[in-house]
C-alpha cells in the first residue's frame, strides 16, 4: 500500500493519536480555564491550544522524523547521562507522581463525589475499585484495554457534543466577568488570558507524553507502507492534522461550557465554589452536565470518564513499568507496575486540586526543555545535530526554567524565598520572564551561542 494515497491511514491513525492524548487533563483544564477567563476565553483557550495541540503534535513528528524512538534517544545528543536523568523524571512525571493519580482523583470528582459524597470510605473504595483494575489490566496481556478504547472515544466525543449542543439552545448563563484564580500567572484569566492559558496548556502533559508514545504512532504508520524517515515523519503529521482538529475542538468547546457555567457556582472569596469548596475543572464539568443533562446525563458523563481514565492509567502505568524494566532488568515489568500504582493511590487521596498544584513546579522545569529537545531535534539538520548546539541551548534553558520551578515552590510551601537580586534578574530584565516564559530567551541565547561555536569549530 502506497501511504501517500491512503486517505484511510491518516484517518485512522489520527482517531488513535486522539485517543492517545484524550485522558483526564483535557477536560478538566479548558473546563477550569473556561469559568475563571469568562469573556476572555478566546484568548486563553488559543494560548492552551498553542501548548496543549501543537506542541504534542510537533513531539511526535520530532521523534519520527530524526529515526528515534523515545524521550531518552531523543535528547541523547545532550550526554548519555542528562539523556537518562531527563527520561527518569519525564515518565516519573507523566507517570506515578502527577498524571496517574489525577486520571483517578479526575473521575472520582466527576462521577463519585457528587452522586456519593467525599467521605474518607468513599475515597479508599473508589481508589480499590480504580487502582485495582488499573493495575490488573496493566500487568495481564489483554485486549480488554483495547476493546475499551476502540468504542470509548466515540462514546466521550458523543457524550460531549449533546452537552455542547444543549449548552447553545440553553445556556447556563453568558459568558461572566474574567477572574484572576490566584496570584499566580497561571491563573490570571483576567489580567493575562492568553499567557495563562499557554502555561495551563502545560498541565495535560501532552507535551511530554509524545516523546513517551510517539513510538505506537511510528509503527502505525510502517504498517500503512512507511519505510523512511520522511515517510514517516510525512504520515505522522498529515495524521495529526486530523488529531489536533479534534483535540482543539474539544478545547475550544469544552472551554465555553466552563465560561457559560459561571451561574451554577457561589463566587467568594476570590474563587468559584461549590458547598463551601473551592472548585476544579471536574466540578465543572459534572455540575454542566446535571445542569443539562440531569442526573442520568451527569452519571452516563461520569462513567464514560470513568472509563477513559481506566485504559489512560493503564497505559502510563504499563509505559513507565517498561521503561524502568529496561533501565533495570532485574526488577521485572510486574515489580515496577506494583511499586508505580501504590505510589499513584497514595498521591491519588491528596485530591485532585493538590495534585494539579504540586505538579506545576515541575512542568515548569520539565516543559522548557521538553519544548527545547523537541526544536532541536526538528532543525538538527542545519547544524547537523552537533551535540555542541544541543548543550549550549538545553542548559541555558535548564537555568530558566530551574528559576521558574523554585520560584513557584516558593510561592506555594513559603518554606523559602528567592533572592531579590535574583528575582529582579528573572522578573524585569529577562524578556518575559515576569510571564514565566523567560526561559524563551534563555534558550535562544544558548541556541545563538552553541551555533557560534559550531561556526567556529567548522571552520
Amino acid at each position: 500500500m502506497k501511504y501517500k494515497t491512503s486517505f484511510t491511514a491518516y484517518i485512522t491513525i489520527g482517531l488513535m493519536l486522539f485517543a492517545l492524548f484524550f485522558g483526564a487533563g483535557n477536560l478538566i483544564f479548558p473546563a477550569y480555564l473556561g469559568i475563571y477567563a469568562g469573556s476572555n476565553v478566546w484568548l486563553a483557550v488559543l494560548g492552551f491550544c498553542l501548548t496543549a495541540v501543537t506542541l504534542p503534535l510537533m513531539g511526535v513528528a520530532a521523534i519520527a522524523y530524526t529515526g528515534t524512538e523515545d524521550a531518552e534517544s531523543i535528547s541523547r545528543p545532550v550526554s548519555k547521562l542528562y539523556a537518562l536523568c531527563f527520561s527518569v523524571a519525564l515518565y516519573l512525571s507523566i507517570g506515578p507522581f502527577f498524571a496517574i493519580p489525577r486520571t483517578g482523583a479526575t473521575s472520582y470528582s466527576i462521577g463519585i463525589e457528587p452522586i456519593f459524597g467525599s467521605s474518607m470510605a468513599v475515597k479508599v473504595i473508589y481508589a480499590l475499585i480504580f487502582f485495582g483494575i488499573s493495575y490488573w489490566l496493566a500487568i495481564r496481556p489483554s485486549k480488554m484495554a483495547d476493546r475499551i478504547g476502540k468504542y470509548l472515544t466515540p462514546t466521550l466525543l458523543f457524550v460531549l457534543a449533546v452537552l455542547v449542543v444543549a449548552s447553545f439552545l440553553n445556556p447556563a448563563g453568558n459568558m461572566g466577568a474574567a477572574h484572576n484564580a490566584s496570584a499566580a500567572t497561571s491563573d490570571a484569566f483576567a489580567d493575562l488570558p492568553l499567557i495563562a492559558g499557554l502555561i495551563q496548556g502545560y498541565g495535560t502533559m501532552d507535551a511530554l507524553a509524545s516523546l513517551a508514545f510517539s513510538i505506537v504512532v511510528i509503527n502505525s504508520a510502517k504498517v500503512f507502507g512507511a519505510k523512511s524517515n520522511q515517510e514517516i515523519a510525512g504520515i505522522t503529521l498529515k495524521s495529526g492534522i486530523v488529531a489536533s482538529l479534534l483535540l482543539a475542538l474539544v478545547y475550544i468547546f469544552v472551554a465555553r461550557i466552563g465560561a457559560t457555567s459561571q451561574s451554577l457556582f457561589d463566587f467568594t472569596a476570590g474563587n468559584f465554589q461549590l458547598k463551601g469548596q473551592v472548585i476544579d475543572g471536574g466540578h465543572v464539568l459534572s455540575q454542566a452536565s446535571h445542569f443539562y443533562l440531569g442526573a442520568i446525563g451527569r452519571a452516563v458523563l461520569g462513567v464514560v470518564i470513568f472509563l477513559a481514565c481506566i485504559t489512560t492509567a493503564t497505559g502510563l502505568i504499563t509505559a513507565c513499568a517498561e521503561y524502568f524494566h529496561k533501565l533495570v532488568p532485574k526488577v521485572s515489568h510486574v515489580v515496577w507496575a506494583t511499586i508505580f500504582t501504590a505510589i499513584a493511590a497514595t498521591f491519588y487521596f491528596g485530591g485532585l486540586s493538590e495534585i494539579i498544584k504540586w505538579s506545576l513546579p515541575v512542568l515548569f522545569l520539565l516543559y522548557p526543555l521538553t519544548v527545547a529537545i523537541i526544536l532541536l531535534a526538528i532543525g538538527g539538520k542545519w547544524f547537523q545535530q552537533d551535540p555542541v548546539v544541543y548543550r549550549w541551548t538545553i542548559a541555558w534553558t535548564f537555568l530558566a526554567g530551574l528559576y521558574d520551578a523554585l520560584n513557584t515552590l516558593a510561592g506555594m510551601t513559603g518554606l523559602f524565598k528567592m533572592p531579590g537580586t535574583i528575582a529582579h534578574f528573572f522578573e524585569k530584565v529577562v524578556p518575559l520572564g515576569a510571564y514565566s516564559l523567560g526561559w524563551v530567551s534563555f534558550a535562544v541565547v544558548g541556541f545563538v551561542i552553541g551555533l557560534l561555536v559550531h561556526t567556529l569549530k567548522k571552520k
